[in-house]
């Protein structure tokens, strides 16, 4: 599998895609808040980052049109949320295995329409397919994660048609917006911090095993 190509952004080490989050100085003040994407979006129209992400979608020339603003939104929230996960792993695996673990972002399934994951993390032959999304209230929770999951059985089983199949896991990760209204919500930041754990515990099991 040729995961640099067919990703739009590959990092063939956690410390690499920690580094690429520090260079693009996303982080000051940045806020998984509500809000329509679109709208969140215009704050950050004329940042550099957002150039330099739209320019690295450009570039890849395997999707059919530019990519909107309320995707990039997206994909900031999800860098976060991965930031926190790899800081949690490195704490509750070795290091040389933290080390070993390869990261694509958007990677596009070969044959499939277009279809893309959020995230591929792989150790050695195992693969984990990572579908995130972020929810308003608990309530949407379930429901979200029911619908995430159904999409990740389907990409389970177009990627098993040239990776075998008992090697790949799947997980929905549904967070819930930090900030509503401009303020914090410490409910809402707990559980996020609680299913990353989660996650991260999952990686040391099914895939660092």
């Amino acid at each position: 599998m040729n995961y640099i190509d067919d990703s739009l952004l590959f990092f063939s080490n956690p410390k690499d895609f920690l580094r690429f989050i520090e260079e693009l100085d996303i982080y000051n003040g940045w806020k998984i808040e509500s809000g329509l994407l679109n709208d969140r979006g215009k704050k950050i129209d004329r940042k550099w980052y957002t150039n330099k992400l739209r320019n690295v979608f450009k570039e890849k020339n395997f999707f059919r049109r530019n990519v909107s603003l309320a995707e990039v939104v997206s994909w900031l929230d999800t860098f976060s949320l991965v930031k926190r996960l790899l800081e949690k792993l490195q704490m509750i695996i070795p290091t040389n295995d933290f080390l070993q673990i390869q990261i694509s972002v958007e990677y596009m399934i070969k044959m499939s329409k277009r279809m893309r994951v959020d995230y591929l993390i792989k150790y050695s032959d195992r693969v984990l397919l990572l579908e995130m999304r972020t929810v308003s209230n608990f309530d949407k929770v379930r429901p979200t994660w029911s619908k995430k999951f159904q999409e990740l059985l389907i990409y389970k089983e177009l990627l098993g048609y040239y990776q075998s199949s008992d090697k790949i896991v799947v997980f929905a990760l549904v967070t819930l917006y930090e900030y509503i209204s401009g303020k914090m919500v410490p409910k809402h930041i707990n559980n996020n911090d609680n299913q990353i754990d989660f996650l991260a515990e999952y990686i040391k099991k099914y895939i660092i095993g």
